[in-house]
């Protein structure tokens, strides 16, 4: 989706939030808890500092973007990577097998509240208080 047309941030409207594109570009990260399993993926500006293991972050979950959430992941992974960039490849791309053992990896990672197959616990998807003020002040600006 259009997140960014000439170096300025733009958005797609809708009442619902979970469709809504997030403007801008991004930097996302998985955040762990003590036991090793991530409980968040965070979307940050790219040009925002990484998040630290042990530091607490306020953050908006996507659903509830009215209310401020603090968290203190035990563990950050950055999960961005870049492939392509002007039309050229900029990093080797993964074999299809490394494709294969890394998404199993992940899954295997989860929280079995997450994995199960009857009710399983959503898994959140939260944003900076950074990138939240930027989707609120576009928001703004297009009415």
């Amino acid at each position: 989706q259009l997140v960014e047309v000439n170096g300025s941030p733009c958005l797609k409207l809708t009442e619902d939030e979970e469709k809504m594109t997030i403007p801008g570009m991004k930097a996302i990260y998985r955040l762990y808890d003590a036991a090793g399993h991530p409980f968040m993926d965070l979307m940050a500006l790219e040009e925002e500092p990484s998040p630290s293991a042990g530091q607490e972050l306020g953050i908006r979950v996507l659903g509830r973007l009215g209310e401020t959430t603090k968290v203190i992941p035990s563990t950050v992974e950055p999960l961005h990577r870049t492939y392509f960039r002007d039309g050229q490849v900029c990093e080797p791309l993964p074999s299809l097998p490394e494709v294969r053992t890394h998404a199993q990896v992940s899954l295997n990672l989860l929280n079995p509240a997450h994995r199960q197959l009857h009710e399983p616990q959503p898994y959140p998807v939260a944003v900076t208080e950074r990138l939240h003020r930027l989707l609120l002040e576009l928001r703004q600006g297009s009415h």
